[in-house]
């Protein structure tokens, strides 16, 4: 989903600093979306993984494969005030029964400024001897405008942006098709708040795990086109003429 562009502020740039030092530098994540993001960790050397920018605390970290690597935040997590996480290369230690990968994943939960939680996952590996390129991975705030590029396939060449299908859980609700208090429409909220704060999955995937059928979003999605268009031309009506949009909210065990 998110495609992370990274800039590396390389040796050629560092005024007054030589190379044995350039492992100072810093590695920036850009406003875009990608299902992982790659994270190098060197030896003897430590990189920060830091959230400063996007103003978000750390509320939960998962290593899935701790006999390499290790990890300490810049505070506590009890406290609420974590925003970096340090990873640091250890000599390989023996877990009973946990498996272990060269490239491992780590999980990082966060809190925006507005109390929503988002999910971060980091590809962790070990970087080339001898030779670090930069000790800090800075996030980057995410653009609403791209968020609302990620879109779902409704046939015949359209697609229905997170903002249509949001568009269209309100009109469904304005027009009667399903009350504020239906499980469904909970659903649809909760897989909104997803697709917009997780970072390593499809709008298909967001919806499988959520188990929300993908009939329902694309309903809600071609009804938020709808709602849009007669929004600009001013003419609101009490109901949708398409016949398929006055067929019932039902949540359906399988995904279409």
């Amino acid at each position: 989903m998110k495609k992370f562009i990274i800039s590396v502020i390389s040796f050629s740039i560092m005024v007054f600093v030589a190379p044995s030092h350039a492992q100072e530098s810093t590695k920036r994540t850009p406003e875009t979306i990608d299902p992982s993001i790659n994270v190098q960790v060197w030896s003897g050397r430590a990189t920060a993984i830091d959230f400063s920018d996007v103003n978000e605390q750390i509320t939960q970290i998962f290593l899935a494969d701790p006999s390499r690597f290790t990890y300490a935040t810049d505070t506590p997590l009890s406290n609420g005030q974590a925003t970096t996480v340090f990873l640091r290369q250890i000599k390989p230690l023996k877990f009973p029964n946990l498996t272990t990968a060269n490239v491992t994943n780590l999980f990082v939960k966060t809190k925006t400024s507005a109390g929503n939680p988002r999910l971060y996952t980091f590809n962790i590996q070990p970087g080339e001897e001898n030779q670090p390129r930069y000790s800090t991975v800075n996030m980057a705030p995410i653009k609403a405008s791209q968020i609302n590029n990620l879109a779902l396939e409704l046939g015949d060449g359209r697609k229905a942006t997170l903002g249509d299908i949001e568009r269209g859980l309100v009109a469904s609700i304005r027009l009667g098709y399903a009350p504020a208090s239906d499980p469904v429409v909970s659903k649809v909220r909760e897989f909104l708040a997803l697709a917009r704060n997780t970072s390593n999955k499809s709008l298909v995937e967001i919806a499988q795990n959520s188990n929300l059928s993908l009939r329902v979003l694309t309903e809600l999605g071609v009804l938020g086109i709808e709602d849009s268009l007669k929004v600009r031309l001013n003419t609101l009506p009490n109901q949708i003429p398409t016949d398929s949009l006055k067929l019932p909210m039902v949540e359906n065990s399988t995904n279409r």
